[in-house]
């Protein structure tokens, strides 16, 4: 439902998974909906998807088992709360614009026996859990986080879906949460505006993870060209620091300096800081793309009657903290993030 910048993709992964047989997963039909019936007839022709619809209504009629929602943020509770009566839905992220918009979505899901996922498509890239894993490798104390997700905005200043706090934000700290199982409890932010847009461009926000000792600063920006991209996350123990490529999916570790004596002279200082030791390593030698792997879970998790990894718990956690930072940085001041009992 939806086949803008981001729905064509999920089109073109729901058609080759249809191509191919995988266990628990059988796909009988594709079909594209979109309110430009011109645009979902070229993006169902163009992927071979069996029918194309402009009627929500008609797509109900049909009886269909679950819908991809990945039209514009600001649509996604009155788009989902009308489909899950019907089908188990998974919207993208954020799971809603407003907390309780996404409250009444969950509480829907759950009064209609219905799952609802949310598109945390980073739970899916495979570098997430193999940094997880790495973590929990070590055996050291976590210290300190930190994410930088950097990208160009919106076209024109143009969007439906919100500022840089809901597009890319909301990201790293579902993975942050994910990487420490824990919730922060405050946070402290400031936000950027740039002429032409209406949203904030950029937000800073520091979340305070206070049972675990542990702040994670994050970034999330637009002000940056078309051409330049980065999304990475790096976490420091006490003795090494560890950072995932999200994009590459790679990961690199930088150890301490080599045990290196010197008489305090300039050259052999620096000598010394450039022999810290270094490893990066390729999660996969083929890399796999994360929304395959996402748009298979859900699909999956629907034929199997299953809990998804990102279930509608995950989105609205993650959709709180995004507005208890923008609340921090309206008010120039920390933000007290409550959660009920786990």
């Amino acid at each position: 439902m939806g086949v803008g910048r981001w729905g064509v993709n999920h089109v073109r992964v729901l058609s080759e998974l249809s191509r191919v047989s995988s266990e628990g997963l059988d796909i009988d039909e594709v079909i594209v909906v979109d309110r430009d019936l011109a645009r979902a007839r070229h993006v169902a022709n163009k992927y071979g998807a069996a029918r194309y619809l402009s009627d929500l209504n008609e797509l109900i009629g049909l009886g269909a088992d679950a819908a991809i929602v990945a039209v514009p943020t600001i649509y996604h509770y009155e788009v989902t709360a009308k489909l899950l009566p019907h089908m188990d839905v998974m919207v993208e992220k954020p799971i809603a614009a407003k907390l309780e918009e996404a409250e009444e979505m969950a509480r829907i899901a759950e009064r209609e026996g219905r799952l609802l996922a949310v598109g945390h498509i980073e739970r899916f890239n495979p570098v997430v859990p193999a940094l997880k894993d790495r973590l929990a490798s070590e055996g050291e104390e976590i210290v300190h986080v930190m994410a930088q997700r950097v990208g160009p905005g919106p076209a024109k200043g143009y969007t439906l879906n919100l500022g840089v706090a809901h597009d890319l934000l909301v990201h790293d700290v579902d993975v942050v949460c994910y990487l420490l199982d824990s919730l922060p409890s405050s946070v402290f932010a400031k936000a950027f505006w740039e002429p032409g847009y209406e949203y904030e461009t950029e937000v800073v926000a520091v979340y305070t993870f206070e049972e675990l000792g542990v702040a994670a600063e994050l970034r999330a920006s637009w002000r940056a060209s078309p051409r330049f991209k980065r999304r990475t996350i790096s976490v420091q123990l006490r003795s090494k620091l560890i950072e995932a490529d999200y994009i590459l999916q790679t990961i690199r570790v930088e150890r301490g300096l080599v045990e290196h004596k010197s008489r305090g002279e300039y050259s052999e200082l620096i000598s010394a800081y450039t022999s810290r030791v270094r490893e990066t390593w390729s999660v996969l030698g083929i890399r796999r793309e994360p929304l395959l792997l996402e748009d298979s879970h859900f699909l999956k998790c629907v034929a199997r009657g299953e809990k998804p990894l990102n279930s509608w718990e995950v989105g609205l956690r993650a959709l709180k903290c995004i507005l208890a930072a923008l609340d921090s940085a309206r008010s120039r001041a920390p933000v007290h993030i409550e959660w009920e009992a786990q």
